[in-house]
């Protein structure tokens, strides 16, 4: 689940098949007939004629499709004067749409927020996302309604994936009507004072999410942005319990280039980001706590180095960012060495440093070159240690990497006559 390279990681068809899982598990799987998602055979829905509008405008979501949307004159305005307005001044009793009475709240974002809403004409209960007027996040939403509408030709309960009903617009906003579920993965675990789950409640939760993302790629659909806060319970007090797949907000179609969806390095997105994701998920529902609790993403990746190695060479080659975590060249590691040598009488002069080999563009261009960790990236207590590099069998160096955090003054750390002055 977590193989660096994306074209070695393990897919949701080849998980489900996994002696992790146990058939008998449960008396009944998540989902009853895996013939059922080959495209032809995948359970469809029919569009809510409410949904339909005479005069409708089309509005092109870039894809392959386009998304219907009222023009203004058939616009449902909000009770709530100020709705149009991106602080979303929504309270408890606020109208949305023209039936749809806020009752509490449910979760916010950079997009707007999560509301519980009950129903007027039927006197159900639902979910509204409700998503901010700013321009950037109304685009957002259609391309999340364009995917959603993907999303309906599976069957949510047995996909596991959160049942969506539609949407309506209240003033400028778009909001997205989806089932009511229990509570977040992330809250479930905070309620067991984050000890992690037992493995007879972990098992199933896996083989249901990966039954989630096994369907998502049958209709060519990629979530992005799997962590358990976007893992929902349909009913807590249910055994084993039951998990939904939600927020769809950043999820795109596999076959589309997405400018601008980026990993750390620079590598275009992969359909496996979310079984990386799921692999951290399956860590943090074991144990309670991220794998990777960096701040940023040079800590992310300091942690990954640390406990899966260095990330194969074809793959930092091919990272528009790799130059911002790695530095290249086996002269270069020998220039900064000597540049950052602790003791000051053997450290390199400026003439000297003008004369180095590094300067010379023939000789660089030919001697094998090899990566390792750019110690200016984070210029604080972190010590890298740059030991010479074995040369593998094809000639090409072993890419190696070795980081400690350390004090400035720790014993053993500066030469014992560069220590006093080091530290006053």
């Amino acid at each position: 689940m977590l193989a660096l390279d994306a074209n070695q990681r393990i897919t949701p068809s080849e998980l489900l098949k996994h002696p992790f899982f146990d058939p008998g598990l449960s008396g009944k799987a998540p989902c009853t007939d895996m013939n059922s998602t080959g495209g032809e055979n995948l359970v469809l829905s029919q569009q809510p004629s409410s949904w339909k509008s005479h005069g409708a405008q089309k509005f092109n979501c870039s894809f392959q499709n386009s998304v219907e949307f009222p023009q203004k004159g058939q616009v449902n305005t909000s009770a709530n004067p100020s709705s149009s307005e991106d602080d979303l001044e929504i309270t408890e009793g606020t109208i949305l749409g023209d039936h749809h009475v806020v009752e509490a709240f449910l979760g916010e974002g950079g997009f707007g927020l999560v509301t519980r809403c009950r129903d007027t004409k039927n006197n159900q209960t639902v979910a509204i996302k409700v998503n901010k007027s700013d321009p950037g996040i109304l685009l957002q939403a259609k391309l999340e309604i364009f995917v959603l509408e993907q999303l309906r030709r599976l069957d949510p309960d047995r996909c596991n994936i959160v049942e969506w009903n539609g949407y309506f617009l209240d003033g400028e906003r778009i909001c997205l009507n989806f089932e009511l579920l229990d509570q977040s993965l992330w809250d479930y675990i905070r309620d067991r004072n984050n000890q992690g789950l037992p493995i007879r409640e972990l098992r199933p939760i896996l083989h249901q999410l990966a039954n989630a993302l096994f369907h998502l790629g049958s209709v060519g659909i990629v979530h992005a942005d799997l962590k358990p806060g976007n893992i929902m319970v349909v009913n807590r007090h249910e055994s084993p319990i039951k998990v939904k797949l939600i927020d769809f907000g950043l999820a795109f179609p596999a076959s589309a280039l997405i400018p601008g969806y980026r990993v750390m390095l620079g590598l275009p997105y992969h359909e496996a980001i979310d079984m990386w994701s799921l692999g951290l998920v399956a860590v943090e529902l074991a144990t309670g706590l991220p794998l990777y609790p960096g701040e940023d993403y040079y800590d992310v990746l300091k942690f990954i180095i640390e406990t899966q190695g260095q990330p194969p060479d074809h793959l930092l080659e091919s990272g528009l960012y790799t130059d911002w975590y790695f530095i290249e060249d086996n002269f270069n590691e020998q220039l900064i060495k000597e540049m950052l040598a602790l003791d000051a009488n053997q450290r390199i002069t400026p003439s000297e440093v003008l004369k180095h080999p590094f300067f010379d563009p023939d000789l660089s261009r030919r001697t094998p070159r090899h990566r390792y960790e750019y110690p200016s990236i984070r210029p604080t207590t972190n010590v890298f240690l740059l030991s010479p590099q074995p040369v593998a069998a094809d000639g090409r160096p072993s890419l190696s990497l070795v980081l400690l955090e350390v004090s400035s003054c720790k014993k053993g750390v500066f030469p014992s006559h560069c220590r006093q002055s080091a530290c006053s």
